[in-house]
C-alpha cells in the first residue's frame, strides 16, 4: 500500500514536472507566436504594399492637379470670356498670373489690368461734380461707354509701361531705396504729412502706401531712362547733324532771323527766334549758362538740352537779363521715342473689349 502510494506520489511528481514543462513550453511558445505575428505585421512593407501606397499617392496628386486646373480654368473663363472684375476674380488674379497681353518677351497680367482700371474708376467715383454727385456713374449707359474708353486706355498704358520696363532692364537702370524714400518725403511734405497722403491715396485712388512706392519707383526709373536716351549720341546723330548744318549757315554769314524762320522748330520761329529779355531761372540750366556766357552779337556753338539742339544768339544784355534769340532743332521727346519702340515691338493681346 505504501509502495502504491509512493508510486502515486512519484507519478504525481512526474506529472507535475510534465505539467511544468508544458506550461514552460506554452510560455515560451507565446512570444514565438507574437514574434511571428509581429513579422507578419511588418509584412506591410512588402513591395506590393509600397506599390499600392505609391499608387494612392499618385492618384491623390493627380486629383489635386486636376482640381487646380479646373479651378484655374473656371476663373480663366470668367476672365477671358466675361472679363469679370469681381472681388473673387481679383483675389485669384493676385495669385495666378493670368496673362492678358504678350509684349515682346514679357507679359502683362490681369491683376495689373484690374488694378489700373480700379484706380481710374475709384478716382472718378470719388470726384464730386458741380451737382455734388460723382463725376461719372459707371452704371449708366454713358458711364458704361466711358468705362470702355478707360479700359482701352489702360491697355495702351500697360503696353507702353511693359516696353518701358524692358528698356529699363536692357539699359541696366536701377533705382535705390534712398531715391524712393526721398521722393516719398517730397510728396509727404507737400501734401501736409503722412496721414494726409494715406487719406488721399485711399480716397481718390484706392491705393496703399506700398502701391505709391511701386509707382514712384517706376516713374524714377523712367526718368533715368529718358535722361539716358536723351544723351545718347547715336540716337540723336541725325538731329545733331541737321543742327550743325544750320550752324554752319549762320557762321557763313546767313541772317540769323531768316534762318530761324526757316529751320527752327520752336514757337519763336515766326519771330526770327527772338525770345526777348530773359532773367536767370527762366530757362533750363544748359541754355541759361550758354546765354550768360555770350557777349552781345555772339553766337553759340550747339547747346544740347532736353528739348534738342539750340543755336543761341545774344542781342543785348541789360542788368541781370539777356535779350536772346535761338534756333531749335528738336530731338524726339521721350513719349515719341517710346511710341516708336512700342510700334517695333511684337504684341499679342488675349483680352479684347
Amino acid at each position: 500500500m505504501a509502495e502504491d502510494e509512493k508510486s502515486v506520489e512519484v507519478k504525481t511528481s512526474a506529472d507535475s514536472e510534465t505539467s511544468k514543462t508544458e506550461k514552460s513550453d506554452k510560455k515560451s511558445a507565446k512570444p514565438r507566436r507574437l514574434a511571428r505575428f509581429s513579422r507578419k505585421s511588418r509584412g506591410d512593407a512588402s513591395p506590393l504594399t509600397l506599390a499600392e501606397r505609391r499608387k494612392n499617392l499618385y492618384l491623390a496628386l493627380v486629383a489635386v492637379a486636376v482640381g487646380v486646373l479646373v479651378f484655374i480654368g473656371i476663373f480663366g473663363v470668367l476672365i477671358y470670356k466675361y472679363k469679370s472684375d469681381s472681388p473673387m476674380v481679383y483675389a485669384v488674379a493676385r495669385v495666378v498670373p493670368y496673362p492678358i497681353m504678350k509684349v515682346g518677351n514679357g507679359f502683362v497680367t490681369y491683376r495689373e489690368y484690374l488694378f489700373e482700371v480700379a484706380s481710374v474708376k475709384h478716382y472718378y467715383e470719388n470726384q464730386p461734380g458741380q451737382d455734388g454727385k460723382t463725376t461719372i456713374d459707371f452704371k449708366t449707359a454713358d458711364g458704361k461707354e466711358k468705362l470702355k474708353e478707360v479700359k482701352s486706355k489702360v491697355i495702351d498704358q500697360l503696353k507702353n509701361d511693359e516696353v518701358a520696363r524692358q528698356l529699363i532692364a536692357k539699359n541696366k537702370i536701377t533705382v535705390s531705396q534712398k531715391d524712393i524714400n526721398d521722393q516719398i518725403k517730397q510728396i509727404t511734405d507737400s501734401a501736409g504729412g503722412a496721414d494726409k497722403v494715406k487719406d488721399v491715396l485711399a480716397k481718390y485712388y484706392g491705393w496703399t502706401l506700398d502701391d505709391l512706392k511701386l509707382k514712384v519707383k517706376f516713374q524714377l526709373a523712367k526718368q533715368k531712362l529718358q535722361e539716358k536716351i536723351g544723351s545718347d549720341e547715336t540716337l540723336n546723330a541725325q538731329y545733331k547733324a541737321k543742327a550743325k548744318d544750320v550752324l554752319d549757315k549762320v557762321k557763313a554769314g546767313g541772317d540769323f532771323g531768316d534762318l530761324a524762320k526757316q529751320y527752327s522748330e520752336d514757337s519763336s520761329a515766326a519771330n526770327g527766334g527772338d525770345l526777348g529779355f530773359l532773367p536767370k531761372g527762366q530757362t533750363v540750366p544748359e541754355f541759361e549758362t550758354a546765354m550768360f556766357a555770350l557777349q552781345p552779337g555772339q553766337v553759340s556753338d550747339l547747346v544740347k538740352t532736353k528739348y534738342g539742339y539750340h543755336i543761341i544768339k545774344v542781342i543785348e544784355k541789360k542788368d541781370d537779363t539777356v535779350h536772346v534769340a535761338h534756333i531749335l532743332i528738336k530731338t524726339p521727346d521721350f513719349d515719341q521715342y517710346l511710341a516708336g519702340q512700342v510700334a517695333k515691338t511684337k504684341i499679342t493681346t488675349y483680352l479684347h473689349n
